[in-house]
Formats: structure tokens, C-alpha cells, sequence
């Protein structure tokens, strides 16, 4: 097939109105994630720069605890920001084909289990619950630091949508060659007309009050991305506004000879 020649013979039958209308809404996407972007990374910044004026104004004598509480805010700041340049960076390498994946052999289950207890240990408000519904390990020819990126992902986004108290469920099963991660919230759940784009680079922005997340949308989107390059697929899944949601990814099992 001619692309070009499809691409022409597509655009002679458009309209002026049609090319006026799908430029402007390039526009709109380009300067909606262009706020989103900026938005997602003044965050971290702010909280340096608060943290940054308190210590000129603490006093000689203050408390080491007190010293050590602002450092660790500006810690976790400065380690949010770092971690949403990678996963933009990360996502573009992915969209261009440039991502390249160091598959071993990886014990799937044990890995997202490991991630599972990191991150509740430091979710004070809080409870992430995991339950393992396979006896045998699920063993995929992957690239293991890719898996931490989907799991991770997965887990920050239940935590950043669950409200106070909430238990997130996590799940490991085996299904037809495929082992599956499930992460269940209670949060603010996904409308329906949504869901079909929930993965999607800056989706989730602008899109507060309509029963679905608000944000940039990167980490479901490089969640995606990760699973598809190692032959997995995804889905969302809700019962609707405030009713919380679910994300699934399957990934093939390794098969030894």
C-alpha cells in the first residue's frame, strides 16, 4: 500500500472546516498536556522550595528531628520528580521503539510481592493486602526492572485514589499461559465511557468530577506501553463513579523446552 498516496486522497476529501477542526483540536491536546506536564512537575518543585525557605528560617538550635523531616520532604519530592521525567522519557523511548528490554528469567509473582510490601510500608494512610492464587511461581522471560516499573505503577496509582483508610487488593493468579496481576481500589472510580481510554497518555487529565482520575495519565500509559513490548495485554475495569477500580495485566509465561 501507498501511504502517501492514502494519506492524499484521505485529505483531498476533507473539508476546510474538517482541517480547521482537527488542527484545532491538536492544538487543544498539545496545550492541555503541554498545562498537565507543567502542572505535574511545579508539584515537587513547590514542596523543595517550601521546605527549602523553612530551613533559612530555622533557628541555630533547632531539633535534628525536625532537620531530618524536612530533608526526607524534600526527598520524596525530589525522588516524584525524578520519577515522572523517567517514565516520560521512558514512554517516548517506547513510542519511538527505542526501548530496550533486558529479558531474563523472572519469578513474576515474588517480584510484584516484594513491591507489595515496599510500598506498604511506607503507605501510612493506608493497607495494601496481596493474595498469591497460584501454587507455582510465575516465571516470565522479561526484563525485570520493566516489571517493577508496571507493578510500581499499578500500586502508586491505587494508593494516590484511595481514600483515607482504604484497603487496595492485589492479586497474582495463572491463567492460559499468562500470568496476571489484578489491583483492585476503593477510590474514585472510572466512568464508563471512559475506560476505553484510561491507558492512554493524558487521559486522565482534566477529567475530575467525571468519575474518572485526574493527572497526567503517564504511568497507566507507560503500564501499557511495558506489557504490550513484552507480549501482555491490559484492562480496566469499574463499576462506575466512587466505586472504585481495578487494573489487570497479563504477561506470557516463560515455557523452558
Amino acid at each position: 500500500m501507498n501511504l502517501y498516496h492514502t494519506e492524499g486522497a484521505q485529505s483531498a476529501l476533507q473539508t476546510p472546516h474538517d482541517v480547521r477542526a482537527a488542527t484545532s483540536l491538536r492544538c487543544t491536546i498539545r496545550d492541555r498536556a503541554l498545562a498537565v506536564i507543567s502542572h505535574e512537575l511545579r508539584q515537587p518543585l513547590n514542596v523543595i522550595q517550601m521546605n527549602a525557605s523553612l530551613l533559612q528560617r530555622l533557628p541555630a538550635s533547632a531539633e535534628p528531628s525536625q532537620l531530618q523531616r524536612i530533608a526526607q520532604a524534600m526527598q520524596r519530592a525530589i525522588e516524584s520528580q525524578t520519577r515522572l521525567i523517567d517514565d516520560l522519557l521512558d514512554f517516548s523511548r517506547l513510542r519511538t521503539g527505542k526501548l530496550a528490554l533486558r529479558r531474563a528469567e523472572v519469578d513474576f509473582g515474588a517480584l510484584a510481592l516484594d513491591l507489595v510490601t515496599a510500598f506498604g510500608a511506607r503507605w501510612s494512610s493506608g493497607c495494601l493486602r496481596a493474595q498469591m492464587q497460584t501454587a507455582d511461581p510465575l516465571i516470565c522471560h522479561a526484563d525485570p526492572v520493566r516489571l517493577e516499573q508496571v507493578v510500581g505503577n499499578l500500586l502508586d496509582n491505587a494508593m494516590k485514589f484511595s481514600p483515607e483508610g482504604a484497603e487496595v487488593q492485589v492479586r497474582l493468579s495463572s491463567e492460559d499461559g499468562f500470568a496476571r496481576l489484578a489491583v483492585a481500589d476503593s477510590g474514585c472510580g472510572i466512568a464508563r465511557e471512559f475506560l476505553p481510554h484510561v491507558f492512554g497518555l493524558f487521559s486522565q487529565a482534566g477529567t475530575g468530577d467525571g468519575g474518572s482520575r485526574g493527572g497526567l495519565g503517564i504511568g497507566l500509559a507507560l503500564v501499557h506501553g511495558l506489557a504490550v513490548a513484552h507480549g501482555g495485554f491490559v484492562k480496566a475495569t469499574s463499576a462506575g463513579p466512587g466505586r472504585g477500580a481495578e487494573f489487570n495485566v497479563w504477561l506470557p509465561l516463560h515455557r523452558r523446552a
